[in-house]
């Protein structure tokens, strides 16, 4: 009898072992080419890729926007990103979980292409087959921590996949996505649940694209701070579940071609949703992060 309470115990310790944040890598042919930029960013990027091997990624993110060129950002943009994300940062600090966990940032900017994908996956505490799992794609610059590391503090059950890729998901490549969602499979020893695709802003429109070419092994797409491209608008199946959001302020929401597009796509896929948040601009995950992931919530599966 103790034997049997003994196993008991020790399954149970599996089945409920605490939140942890895991790198999960595989051999591929998909990964990203090596970042290209112009001057003057590209007459930074050799110390920045040293500084991605010697500096926690706060310092490092801090840097980068000191030249905002290398994000993608405006000035005024990098000016007002800045203390949002060092309160992230200070957040992350804190955790537990989060605090001592690696940066993807020198896998993204690295000098030569991977042979190798990554990805930081979120396991949380009592983990199963039932776990619902968010596969996230980010955004121009690369994979930042601070997005996992907002999403697991408001997705608390689920498993979180953030496959790093370059530092533009907008053409990550399908097969890229479906190896990252095998490899965790076989990191937790069993297969995973369908994700739910999520991207934010070039990751956004890298999402559109993985999940019209294979709509069935995602649960639903949700798309952030995009639209769906041109390419694809006729591309949604009628079985589609997508959800797209965007601050009001984008200049696609407000010349009315993010609402075309959306009714576009409706013809083809009727339950697609869409939310526009009220004064919000391209940024709105960090400055509108409450009405932002109410809305997530109303998309996504429940555990």
């Amino acid at each position: 009898m103790r034997w049997l309470l003994t196993i008991f115990l020790f399954c149970s310790a599996l089945a409920l072992r605490a939140d942890e944040v895991i790198r999960v890598t595989w051999k591929t042919g998909y990964a990203a080419a090596p970042p290209q930029f112009t001057r003057p960013a590209a007459d930074y990027l050799p110390v920045f890729r040293l500084a991605l091997n010697t500096l926690p990624e706060s310092a490092i993110v801090t840097l980068a926007l000191s030249q905002p060129a290398m994000l993608g950002l405006t000035p005024a943009q990098a000016a007002m990103m800045r203390p949002l994300v060092a309160e992230r940062y200070a957040l992350i600090a804190k955790s537990p979980v989060y605090s001592s966990v690696g940066s993807a940032l020198p896998f993204c900017f690295a000098e030569k292409r991977p042979q190798e994908g990554l990805a930081l996956v979120h396991v949380p505490e009592g983990v199963n087959a039932r776990t619902p799992v968010l596969l996230f794609l980010h955004g121009y610059g690369g994979s930042f921590l601070w997005y996992q590391h907002l999403l697991a503090e408001h997705f608390t059950s689920h498993i979180i996949i953030c496959p790093a890729y370059g530092i533009n998901t907008s053409t990550i490549p399908s097969e890229y996505v479906q190896e990252c969602v095998q490899a965790v499979g076989v990191r937790l020893g069993r297969p995973a649940l369908k994700p739910v695709l999520m991207g934010l802003s070039a990751g956004g429109f890298g999402a559109c694209d993985v999940y019209t070419k294979h709509p069935e092994h995602f649960d639903r797409l949700i798309c952030m701070a995009a639209y769906p491209p041109e390419d694809l608008l006729l591309k949604f199946s009628r079985e589609a579940r997508a959800a797209f959001i965007a601050g009001g302020n984008e200049y696609f929401v407000k010349s009315g071609d993010f609402a075309r597009r959306i009714a576009k796509v409706r013809q083809f896929a009727p339950v697609t949703q869409a939310f526009t948040v009220p004064e919000a601009d391209h940024f709105f995950l960090l400055t509108h992060t409450t009405l932002t992931m109410a809305k997530l919530r109303e998309w996504m599966p429940r555990p």
